[in-house]
């Protein structure tokens, strides 16, 4: 039993780690693994994970190459050795350095922020998750990441909850299938549209996927790229830029003429 759990306990922390994150605390009701991380450090299972995710995030999206490696594997180390599984993750790292620099828009109330991307790769979860711990803004509660390249015809998308909302409590608390229910609660036709794959997994991390024509019917629900409208309903303009070139230009010429003086 004793050489059983030696060789098992790391496969027990690896997919622990991989369902609830590398931050998780190893404290009851979960067992001692003092022993088992002393032999195997949390980095060398950490990378592991992220190796052994890379080959579903690929656009190949060939799993089979993570469960061969794992399955051989004696050890984490065995498992960051595979080059399959390090061509996905380079693939994958690639994809999302390409697409995590979009710039979100923005929904009516402030409350949604959009990045639509382009990737064969599954890597809207990742950008959304990203970006939930970077904006900030008062009214902010979801980060939402849409991939329009994932599938043809169909829009991916992932929801986190942004960082700078994750404190709130009570009534103010985000729940983000909730939030995204009520934005189509009004028009049952499109609901019905959106199908059972939309607004899935948990109020904290949802996402779904929806047909092209309906993600952007949902879009206009949500007023995404609309900006602030004043109580008349008329859209807010942005104040003038003043410190233009021109003011700019102006400036250093008055200062040289001082200067001179």
């Amino acid at each position: 039993m004793s050489h059983l759990h030696d060789k098992i306990s790391w496969l027990a922390a690896l997919g622990t780690h991989g369902d609830l994150g590398s931050s998780i605390k190893w404290e009851p009701p979960f067992p001692d693994m003092v022993a088992t991380f002393k032999q195997h450090p949390k980095k060398s299972i950490n990378d592991a994970v992220a190796l052994a995710n890379a080959p579903r995030r690929s656009a190949a999206y060939n799993v089979q190459d993570a469960w061969d490696a794992v399955i051989s594997a004696s050890s984490p180390g065995d498992i960051s050795k595979a080059d399959k599984l390090k061509d996905a993750s380079m693939e994958v790292r690639r994809e999302t350095e390409r697409c995590t620099h979009t710039a979100p828009k923005f929904s009516a109330d402030a409350t949604i922020a959009v990045l639509t991307i382009s990737s064969a790769a599954q890597i809207h979860p990742v950008i959304a998750t990203r970006w939930s711990g970077t904006l900030k803004s008062n009214k902010l509660e979801i980060v939402m990441c849409a991939n329009e390249g994932y599938l043809p015809n169909k829009v991916n998308f992932s929801c986190r909850v942004a960082k700078c909302a994750r404190a709130r409590e009570g009534e103010e608390k985000v729940d983000i299938i909730k939030k995204l229910e009520g934005i189509v609660a009004g028009d049952g036709e499109l609901r019905k549209r959106l199908g059972e794959s939309f607004a899935r997994g948990h109020k904290e991390a949802s996402g779904g996927i929806v047909g092209k024509g309906e993600w952007e019917e949902f879009k206009k629900l949500m007023g995404i790229g609309e900006g602030k409208k004043k109580a008349d309903g008329k859209k807010e303009e942005k104040p003038a830029q003043k410190n233009t070139l021109a003011n700019y230009f102006g400036k250093k010429e008055k200062s040289v003429k001082v200067e001179s003086a």
